[in-house]
């Protein structure tokens, strides 16, 4: 396989740079470079304005694809698998009955991978300054697209961008905020972002994410720092809206209710095993299960079972992947798939939801409610 490798100095992806230099001081420097550079304004490169603060879309460096996308990913099974250590992270995913995962290993390097799984295309995009990922359809309109790597960033957030349109998307926001598609929602696929650990225990069967990306990366080390995901002075670019209701680097689970205030679930209030909490929001009820020790979060919409009555849930310890047990003998695993009972093979709704830094969560959605433990 031929190995791409790019020797131009950028402030993102140059190896040497983050290693030798302070994450501290970086994060100065790349401050005062974007509030120094040319913002975007007027219309985006696509055509059209932006939905978004203009002034706020800045330039993280490395340009459009200088962050390259991987767009022939290969995988190897979890036994198969020996360059991710237990404490790292992946990000996984299910439709149907396809499992994968994609390590933070490769994500922190490329943030986008373009994929298909279940027969569905989709784009797994991953922001390591933000710590948030997602899976997105790649059909739009009719037409299957991949998405890149604009190397443009909104309050430290990813702007990926469709290859068919040109038009740029907002990771966070779930959106195409410029360009032909602009407005249009993206349609998401839940996923769940655990450690390696947890990860290979609950799903030892499923596909895994190698390096065979066609670059030539240090996917065994940190691409910020080891301590980026923890050090809240680490954060590259400038905060508009700062909240100290909870620790910057602290992991929370977001749900975004329709036409309502998000929400966020601290990572960290999950002790004791699986813990499920039963929460509402406006008219509707969700189901948000996760374990701190087991390092995640995930949420549902609890819907009738043919337009009867909603069913109850609690949750259930030491069965993982099997989190949850409802009232009619259903048991249902993180992806909310049903492994046993009357309703096997169905799954629950997914919550429009994910797992992210609180300071991307405030900044994003000011004001946001923090769920009271």
């Amino acid at each position: 396989m031929h190995l791409q490798s790019d020797h131009r100095f950028d402030l993102k992806r140059n190896r040497y740079f983050v290693s030798t230099i302070p994450l501290l001081f970086l994060a100065l420097f790349l401050s005062i470079f974007a509030l120094a550079c040319d913002s975007v304004s007027g219309t985006g490169e696509s055509g059209g304005a932006w939905l978004i603060s203009q002034s706020e879309v800045l330039d993280g460096g490395p340009g459009k694809d200088g962050i390259p996308s991987v767009d022939s990913p290969r995988f190897d099974p979890v036994s198969g698998t020996s360059y991710v250590a237990d404490d790292r992270r992946v990000v996984g995913i299910r439709i149907g009955n396809e499992v994968k995962a994609y390590p933070h290993q490769i994500l922190d390097w490329h943030e986008i991978v373009n994929d298909e799984i279940g027969g569905v295309p989709i784009a797994l995009t991953y922001c390591p300054l933000t710590g948030t990922g997602s899976a997105w359809n790649r059909e739009i309109n009719g037409s299957v697209t991949e998405f890149g790597v604009s190397g443009l960033l909104f309050r430290n957030n990813l702007i990926p961008y469709d290859r068919n349109t040109g038009s740029n998307w907002s990771q966070m926001q779930l959106r195409s905020v410029n360009g032909s598609n602009s407005g249009n929602l993206a349609e998401t696929y839940q996923v769940i972002e655990t450690t390696w650990e947890t990860w290979k225990a609950m799903y030892p069967n499923s596909k895994v994410l190698t390096r065979e990306t066609g670059f030539a990366r240090a996917y065994q080390s940190f691409t910020y720092s080891e301590s980026y995901s923890t050090n809240p002075a680490e954060i590259l670019f400038p905060i508009r809206n700062p909240d100290d209701r909870l620790g910057r680097k602290d992991r929370v689970h977001g749900i975004i209710p329709d036409g309502a205030v998000p929400r966020v679930y601290p990572l960290k209030i999950f002790t004791g095993g699986v813990r499920l909490i039963v929460d509402r929001i406006d008219n509707d009820e969700y189901l948000i299960v996760g374990s701190a020790e087991a390092d995640f979060v995930v949420a549902f919409e609890v819907e009738p079972v043919n337009g009867g009555d909603k069913p109850t849930f609690t949750a259930v310890k030491n069965a993982l992947p099997v989190v949850l047990e409802d009232s009619d003998g259903n048991r249902w695993d993180v992806f909310g798939t049903a492994v046993s009972g009357p309703r096997a093979g169905q799954r629950l709704k997914s919550a429009l939801s994910f797992t992210g830094y609180w300071f991307g969560w405030a900044d994003f959605y000011p004001g946001l409610q923090i769920y009271d433990n």
